[in-house]
């Protein structure tokens, strides 16, 4: 669950501290919701890249591109670890 907030923090800020008109805050119209509830999309963002669920929030540039492929990399590395721990016992 730490993981998921951090992923989520991280998601969020290259978001925020970007300039550019084509942020998935900016397009999916989550510029002028409050605090909490775009928290808790880049919370559901974070937590649909560690399972089979999907979200209709993706990236929108070059940044959050990288960034979420990196997490999908990060999340099939932990997975296969998990997966080849049980069925090593």
């Amino acid at each position: 669950l730490m993981v998921n907030h951090l992923l989520a923090c991280a998601w969020f800020s290259i978001a925020d501290g970007q300039d550019l008109p084509n942020t998935w805050v900016k397009m999916h119209g989550f510029e002028h919701d409050d605090w909490f509830y775009q928290y808790l999309t880049a919370y559901h963002w974070s937590m649909t890249q560690f399972t089979p669920a999907s979200m209709h929030v993706q990236p929108h540039n070059t940044l959050e591109r990288l960034f979420s492929i990196v997490v999908i990399i990060f999340a099939l590395v932990g997975f296969s670890y998990v997966v080849g721990s049980i069925t090593g016992s």
